[in-house]
C-alpha cells in the first residue's frame, strides 16, 4: 500500500511538473512575441532637436543645470526638459527633426520676451510602428508660431500648454500662439487646432481662432484675420489665379534664372536661383485688388531663407537685395506708392554700402540683415508703417516677390498679408 501510494504521488508530481511546463511553455510562446510586438510598435527614441539664434539674446538651461547660457549661432541635440528664454526683441527658431535628422518635422518660431520648455520629444524607434511623432511643449508667455511639416509619411502631433489651457496640433500647417499673464490666443492659419480650458473644447479651422483664460472654457470660434494673399502656404503650384512668374536680365545672354517650387525642411517654398554675371532678377507677382479702409490691422508676415549672394548687403542703391518683397498700394487721396523690403546675409565692410532703397519714396524701412541658410520669420504693421507716412492705404493693388542681383539662391514660404476688423 505504501509503495501504491508513494507512486501515486510521484505520478501526481509528474503530471503537476509536464502541466506547469505546458503552461509555462505556452504562456511563453505568447507572451514573447506579443512583447516583442509591443516593444517594435511603442519604443520610442528622441527626436533631434536644436535652437537657432536669429536676432538679440536668447538663452537655454539644458536639465539640471543651475544657470543659463546664452546661444550663439546653432546649438544641436537639444535635451527634453530644455527651457529656452529670449528677450524683448529677440528671436529663436527651434526646429524638430526625426531620429533620422533628415525628416524635418516642424519648427517653433519664438518672438521676444517668451519662455517655453521642451518637455518631450519623442519619434517611434521602428519604422513599422503606427505610433506619431510627438512633440509636447510647455510655453508661460510670450508669442510663437509653430508649423508642422508636410510631406512626413507619419503623423506629426504638437502638444502645447499654457498656463490657461491646452493646444493639440495633429495636422500640417502655420499657427500663432500668444500667452499673456491672463489669455492665451490661438489662431490657426493653415490646419487645426483643438484648444481645451476647464475641461471643453473647441475645433479650429484655418482662418479662425480662439482665446482661453485660465479656468474659463474657450470663448468659442472666433473669425480670424482674413489673409488676402492667396496661396501665399504653395500649398497649390503657382497658377495665373494666384501668383504670376516673372525674369528679367540685363544681358540677353547671361543665365536666365530659375523659379521652382520645393519643400525645405518641411515648408513649402518658392525657390529662386540663379547663377548670373550680371543684372537680372526673378519674382513671382500676386495682384490684391483688396479695399483696405476699413480694416484696423493690415500686418505682413513671411519666412525667408538665403542661401547666395555675390553684391554686398543690397547693392549700390539698395535694390539689388537676393530676396525682396514689394506692395504697391493706392493711398487715401489716390495717389499710387510702393513699399520695399530687402533681406541679405552678406555685407563687406571694406565697401560700406546703403541698408534701404536710396531710390524709393517713403515709406522706407531698412532691409533686414538675416543669418546665412536660416529660415528667418519677418513681421510687421503695414498700417502703422503706411500711416506714420502720411499715405495711409487704401487699396492693395499687387505684392510681389523676387530676388534681385547677379548670383543667388533664395526660398520664401508662409506668405501672408492680414488684415483684421
Amino acid at each position: 500500500m505504501a509503495e501504491s501510494s508513494n507512486y501515486q504521488q510521484i505520478q501526481r508530481r509528474a503530471w503537476t511538473i509536464m502541466i506547469a511546463a505546458l503552461v509555462t511553455f505556452c504562456v511563453l510562446v505568447i507572451s514573447i512575441p506579443l512583447g516583442i510586438n509591443w516593444f517594435l510598435h511603442n519604443s520610442e527614441t528622441t527626436q533631434e532637436t536644436s535652437v537657432t539664434l536669429i536676432s538679440g539674446t536668447v538663452f537655454l538651461t539644458p536639465p539640471g543645470a543651475q544657470r543659463p547660457e546664452g546661444v550663439v549661432e546653432t546649438v544641436p541635440g537639444i535635451a527634453e526638459g530644455s527651457k529656452i528664454e529670449n528677450d524683448p526683441g529677440s528671436q529663436a527658431a527651434v526646429s524638430f527633426y526625426a531620429p533620422d535628422k533628415t525628416t524635418a518635422l516642424g519648427s517653433l518660431q519664438i518672438y521676444g520676451g517668451s519662455s517655453i520648455d521642451l518637455s518631450l520629444m519623442r519619434s517611434p524607434r521602428f519604422e513599422w510602428s503606427d505610433r506619431p511623432h510627438r512633440m509636447a511643449i510647455n510655453m508661460q508667455r510670450g508669442r510663437a508660431r509653430v508649423s508642422l511639416a508636410v510631406d512626413v509619411n507619419r503623423q506629426i502631433v504638437i502638444l502645447l500648454k499654457t498656463p490657461h489651457g491646452e493646444v493639440l496640433l495633429e495636422r500640417s500647417g502655420s499657427y500663432s500662439i500668444e500667452v499673456t499673464p491672463h489669455t492665451t490666443e490661438v489662431v490657426v492659419r493653415d490646419g487645426a487646432a483643438t484648444v481645451t480650458g476647464a475641461g471643453e473644447s473647441v475645433i479650429l479651422a484655418a482662418g479662425e481662432r480662439t482665446t482661453v483664460c485660465a479656468g474659463c472654457k474657450p470663448a468659442g470660434v472666433l473669425t480670424g484675420e482674413r489673409n488676402l494673399v492667396v496661396n501665399g502656404d504653395f500649398a497649390s503650384p503657382l497658377s495665373p489665379a494666384d501668383w504670376s512668374p516673372y525674369k528679367d536680365r540685363y544681358d540677353p545672354t547671361d543665365v536666365e534664372g530659375q523659379i521652382e517650387m520645393t519643400v525645405d525642411a518641411g515648408r513649402k517654398a518658392v525657390h529662386f536661383i540663379r547663377p548670373g554675371s550680371n543684372w537680372g532678377r526673378v519674382g513671382i507677382q500676386q495682384k490684391i485688388n483688396r479695399d483696405v479702409r476699413d480694416y484696423q490691422s493690415l500686418r505682413l508676415h513671411l519666412a525667408v531663407r538665403l542661401v547666395r549672394q555675390n553684391l554686398s548687403i543690397c547693392g549700390t542703391y539698395g535694390s539689388e537685395c537676393p530676396l525682396m518683397v514689394k506692395i504697391e498700394y493706392t493711398d487715401l487721396a489716390g495717389n499710387k506708392n510702393e513699399w520695399l523690403q530687402g533681406f541679405y546675409y552678406y555685407s563687406d565692410p571694406a565697401s560700406p554700402l546703403p541698408t534701404l532703397c536710396v531710390t524709393c519714396a517713403p515709406p522706407k524701412t531698412n532691409h533686414v540683415r538675416v543669418q546665412h541658410s536660416v529660415w528667418y520669420p519677418y513681421d510687421i504693421d503695414l498700417l502703422a508703417l503706411f500711416n506714420s507716412a502720411n499715405r495711409a492705404p487704401a487699396v492693395i493693388n499687387t505684392i510681389s516677390i523676387y530676388a534681385e542681383g547677379h548670383s543667388f539662391e533664395s526660398l520664401v514660404s508662409e506668405i501672408e498679408l492680414l488684415a483684421g476688423d
